[in-house]
């Protein structure tokens, strides 16, 4: 549908310009042209009122007519899509330890700026306020970066125990004697964590190659009352942790001690062994002296594997 011109020109209402919002104006621009020609006098004017009602008529019509589903978004069909493009560069690798270690350099730097904006110069003479303040920081960083350095994987112990000599144990005079009969008390801070410990024998074997650190104490009872005149210079006690029995052979852990006048004394060992997978390591007493000794009941020995 459109409309005849005198010039000889057809204005389409469906033409694409009809449709737009701005049609008055183009309207009225093309009716300005058809003015400034010469008219025949039989020519028709065209009223421009309802050339516009005409075309408000005919735009609800064709695709924007009111009818169309309104709900429905306009959809844009795509291809398949494309290969995925190649990995970009790996980024660095930073460990939580360093970290960790920008938070508090970010940390401290942060308080001194706060120290500088609120005026707290260094004076002279004042040392003591000077190592307050770095206590201060050192416990500001702490309080702050406590949590973080908590968050870090701990160490598991993988083998570990703690164990009691069950029974009085009697040491002959010079003589050598592994002792033996223990038992895991029931109590708290008792540990006992995988395999090795003979508690019948008292031989701990290593589970596992790697350093591991012992200690035992023991409580010596004076088997015969001695007086002070029977000591000699050359009376002495060991106490010794081996390495397959054989103290004189391979490394061991040694304490010596003269006798004590008292009748019931403590003497403890303690130390770092590295011990192949399968040795075992035990407590050797040395009663070197010229009477026999008791090793009393509930005296100690425990082990702890440090690492490989």
């Amino acid at each position: 549908m459109g409309v005849a011109m005198k010039n000889g020109t057809h204005l389409c209402l469906n033409h694409p310009a009809a449709r737009r919002a701005d049609y008055c104006h183009f309207l009225c621009s093309y009716s300005l042209i058809v003015l400034q020609e010469p008219l025949p006098e039989q020519s028709r004017s065209i009223d421009p009122r309802d050339a516009w009602m005409l075309f408000m008529k005919q735009s609800n019509k064709g695709v924007n007519s009111k009818k169309r589903d309104k709900g429905k978004s306009k959809k844009f069909k795509f291809g398949l899509p494309g290969p995925p493009g190649p990995p970009g560069p790996q980024g660095a690798l930073v460990t939580p330890e360093e970290l960790l270690k920008d938070f508090r350099l970010l940390l401290k730097g942060t308080v001194v700026k706060e120290r500088e904006r609120m005026n707290l110069k260094a004076c002279e003479g004042c040392q003591e306020g000077e190592e307050e303040e770095e206590r201060g920081e050192d416990d500001i960083l702490a309080l702050v970066a406590g949590p973080l350095a908590k968050s870090k994987p701990q160490h598991r112990v993988e083998a570990a125990f703690h164990c009691r000599i069950r029974r009085n144990i009697s040491i002959e005079r010079r003589s050598l004697q592994e002792l033996r009969i223990y038992y895991i008390p029931q109590k708290e801070g008792v540990f006992h964590r995988g395999l090795g410990l003979n508690l019948t024998s008292g031989q701990y074997t290593a589970p596992v190659a790697g350093y591991y650190t012992f200690t035992a104490t023991l409580h010596i009872v004076h088997g015969e009352q001695q007086k002070k005149g029977q000591q000699r210079a050359r009376d002495r006690l060991r106490v010794l942790i081996c390495v397959q029995s054989l103290c004189q052979h391979n490394i061991s852990l040694e304490t010596v001690a003269g006798l004590d006048s008292s009748e019931l004394f403590t003497i403890s060992v303690s130390g770092v062994l590295y011990l192949q997978a399968g040795q075992y390591a035990s407590v050797f007493v040395d009663n070197a002296t010229g009477s026999s000794l008791t090793v009393r009941s509930g005296s100690d020995f425990s082990a702890v594997l440090l690492g490989v």
